[in-house]
């Protein structure tokens, strides 16, 4: 089959997958739902720090449906995988998806209500854009309410005030009214106001569903302060069933704290962008976001022999005698087809020949609705004619492609941020030409117009380390987080790759030679 044939088929497989879900709801992971921190940092002309790209966080800003979507309950996971080149390094990986989505009629579905307290942050440094932000937020949220719900309203910055103790919803627009009074003083004493949002919420918990909303910068700088102390908080909350939802907003937000105290139990975190982020979060998705699926999920993976896991991008996992437990405490009913990705690299010595199977995986979950233990197990399998080596691309499905894009664009980008700020600016903007080729190219080999917009906002990170964006000194880089070298020649891809990212680059705007 000639490359053009290839190509033509590949497309039209991803928009057959794609009508195939048409009206599929999904479902999504808790822990960070966007990478709108980093987003928004750029176009602020900004470079953001390493730890602020997360590869959870850019999955969950697409939907990614994998073919097989029929679903006849709350939830169904499917799974498949992808063997390709990784961005960064001069050799190929597995990547195994698990895919989530809902039976769940959206027409006829009603959450159940809420029991649900709003604490806020007034602190000085919330000052101006920021809460006019979570002003314009709490407004929508109140729309969503009704007598059904409870809500209570915490104020905190050095003091805490409970401004509107917990009661039904029967008179929003003395709610608004109170929110509009809002008003900066102090200093930020973030664990006092978490502790007193839950303490509201415990008054009249396990009768509906239990939920803390904290609106934040997460710049805690009086009171408790250390991540442990605000981790042991939301673990006592989740083993109540009080889940968190928190909403950072600020390009200085504290992210790192952030996603310690979001990925537990009933744990999910959104970046307040702008008022479109806001109406889609607060409006179209209110009532899907605190609608938990599934809680304390366990997916056991056992490499197969010749592999070895060496990533599960966005999730906390445990690396036993030649397997790994990821730990993924809440799924949330969803628009977005949600994912997790676990990576496989080869041995050392060789990539195994032929079409062994290359992991096993089971799974066990306790339905939300029901508290019934639910137990799955799948066999993902290389069935391509070609011996695995770096150089092989190959997709059990395609829609499993541009999972892949994304997650090698988000290790692309925050190893790049690692070496603009260890000032070697030439090697970061080499590799984000080379990220932005590549998404450039699959952009039009999938057809994909959210590829080819995401090649925009690299292009943008590119223009402002080339303008000697200003670094922040503050900046740490984790062990583990993102790669330490990368160093792969567009020679490198296959045939058809190199082919699609010269394409590419003849149609770039301009020439940029870092």
């Amino acid at each position: 089959m000639t490359t053009r044939l290839v190509l033509l088929s590949t497309m039209l497989s991803s928009l057959l997958a794609l009508a195939g879900c048409s009206g599929s709801m999904g479902a999504t992971p808790g822990g960070a739902q966007d990478n709108g921190l980093a987003d928004t940092q750029i176009q602020q002309g900004l470079v953001p720090r390493p730890e602020d790209f997360t590869v959870a966080g850019l999955l969950g800003e697409y939907d990614l449906p994998l073919a097989d979507t029929a679903c006849d309950k709350a939830l169904c996971i499917q799974a498949a995988y992808g063997v390709a080149p990784i961005l960064y390094q001069n050799k190929g990986a597995v990547f195994v998806q698990m895919g989530f989505s809902s039976g769940i009629d959206e027409a006829t579905f009603t959450r159940s209500p809420l029991n649900l307290a709003v604490v806020v942050d007034r602190s000085g440094s919330m000052a101006g854009d920021k809460l006019a932000a979570v002003k314009l937020a709490l407004n929508q949220l109140v729309d969503n309410l009704n007598a059904d719900d409870r809500l209570a309203l915490v104020l905190f910055d050095d003091r805490v005030d409970v401004i509107r103790p917990s009661a039904p919803v029967t008179d929003p627009l003395a709610i608004k009214t109170t929110i509009a009074g809002i008003a900066v003083r102090g200093a930020t004493d973030m664990a006092a106001g978490l502790q007193a949002g839950i303490s509201q919420v415990q008054t009249n918990a396990g009768l509906v569903s239990d939920r803390v909303m904290l609106f934040t910068d997460a710049d805690a700088n009086t009171g408790a302060t250390d991540k442990a102390a605000f981790v042991g908080l939301a673990t006592a909350a989740a083993n109540q069933r009080i889940g968190l939802t928190l909403f950072g907003v600020g390009i200085d937000l504290n992210q790192d704290l952030v996603l310690a105290i979001t990925q537990l139990r009933g744990g999910s975190y959104y970046f307040l962008s702008d008022a479109d982020a806001i109406g889609t979060i607060f409006d179209s998705d209110f009532d899907f976001m605190v609608t938990p699926l599934a809680y304390d999920m366990v997916f056991r993976l056992d490499p197969s022999p010749g592999f070895a896991v060496t990533a599960v991008y966005g999730y906390p996992w445990q690396a036993g005698t030649g397997s790994v437990a990821i730990s993924v405490p809440t799924v949330f009913l969803s628009r977005k087809h949600g994912a997790i990705v676990v990576r496989l690299d080869p041995s050392p010595a060789t990539w195994p020949a032929g079409q062994p199977p290359l992991a096993e995986l089971s799974l066990a979950y306790s339905a939300a609705d029901s508290g019934e233990s639910v137990q799955e197990s799948f066999v993902a399998s290389y069935t391509g004619t070609d011996l695995l080596s770096d150089s092989v691309v190959f997709y059990s499905q395609s829609a499993v492609r541009k999972t892949v894009d994304l997650v090698n664009t988000a290790l692309s980008e925050a190893e790049a941020s690692r070496l603009y700020y260890a000032y070697s600016t030439n090697e970061a903007v080499v590799l984000l030409v080379r990220t932005e080729d590549m998404l450039r190219a699959e952009g039009l080999y999938l057809a994909d117009a959210d590829l080819s917009n995401l090649a925009d906002q690299v292009q943008s990170l590119e223009t402002n380390m080339n303008s000697g964006a200003s670094r922040n000194s503050t900046t740490s880089t984790p062990n583990g987080q993102y790669p330490a070298a990368c160093s792969i020649a567009h020679s490198s891809r296959p045939a058809p790759m190199f082919l699609l990212g010269l394409i590419a680059f003849l149609l770039r705007v301009r020439r940029r030679t870092p």
